[in-house]
């Protein structure tokens, strides 16, 4: 599937993270790269897969995935060349097009955003807003394998100017931006949470939704080394370990 990668802004990023909050954390790790084909691993919320991404004929990479036990995606975690991690934010475009808001914690902090399309065409004639930065699509130091491999390009930072900044807020005052969770939107969901009374003794039970996001966001903090709290040595299928701890085990 073709899709257009843009540069943001750091704050923009900020902005639409606080409102739409983050939906996934991923950590992918790479194997030695070909020229026709990148091959990774990756650890997500509650699934473990062995990629194979070959590139099509409209230059779009087509993935084929195949799950993994946890276990085993951990052990190849230890042998890749390089890895990444990152969070995703979903955010609903004014044109009805979905986008996601990528955050990427290592190897450094970057912020894309990423639209897919259905066809070349489409992603050719996508005209972008003016809270997007510089269209980085054709530049390969931005897809996640040369990340992975190659760490977080230099580059300045994308500008901000006051119109982009009142475009994006429109969007996400007016509610534009909210992607779908199935009958109730992101916005009206967390809307829903916050006004729903506590129970007695004054504590709020969490939604499933947080608390899974919470669950998630711990085990990225842990995976990336960023100082979440330690983990048994049992196995989880739900927890991504470290990856100088998976290292040390691919050692052993």
């Amino acid at each position: 599937m073709p899709e257009r990668r843009f540069l943001i802004a750091s704050s923009f990023a900020r902005l639409i993270r606080k409102e739409r909050g983050v939906v996934d954390r991923i950590v992918e790790g790479y194997f030695p790269a070909r020229s026709d084909r990148d091959h990774f691993v990756s650890i997500e919320p509650g699934h473990s897969y062995l990629v194979l991404a070959a590139s099509g004929t409209d230059g779009a990479k087509d993935e084929e995935r195949t799950e993994v036990p946890r276990s085993q995606a951990e052990a190849l975690l230890a042998v890749c060349t390089g890895k990444v991690g990152f969070e995703c934010t979903r955010v609903r475009l004014a044109t009805d097009q979905d986008a996601v808001l990528e955050r990427y914690i290592a190897p450094g902090v970057l912020d894309l955003v990423r639209i897919d399309f259905p066809d070349a065409r489409a992603a050719a004639a996508f005209s972008s807003p003016a809270w997007f930065g510089d269209d980085v699509s054709e530049d390969p130091a931005y897809e996640r394998a040369a990340l992975a491999g190659l760490g977080i390009p230099d580059r300045d930072e994308a500008a901000v100017s006051n119109p982009a900044l009142e475009q994006l807020l429109d969007l996400l005052e007016n509610g534009v931006g909210a992607c779908q969770f199935g009958s109730l939107s992101f916005d009206r969901a967390a809307e829903s949470s916050r006004n729903e009374a506590p129970p007695e003794g004054g504590r709020r039970s969490a939604s499933p939704e947080n608390a899974r996001l919470d669950s998630v966001a711990a085990g990225l903090a842990e995976a990336l080394d960023l100082g979440g709290p330690d983990q048994p040595n049992e196995p989880d299928s739900n927890r991504i370990v470290p990856l100088e701890r998976a290292e040390a085990r691919g050692r052993r």
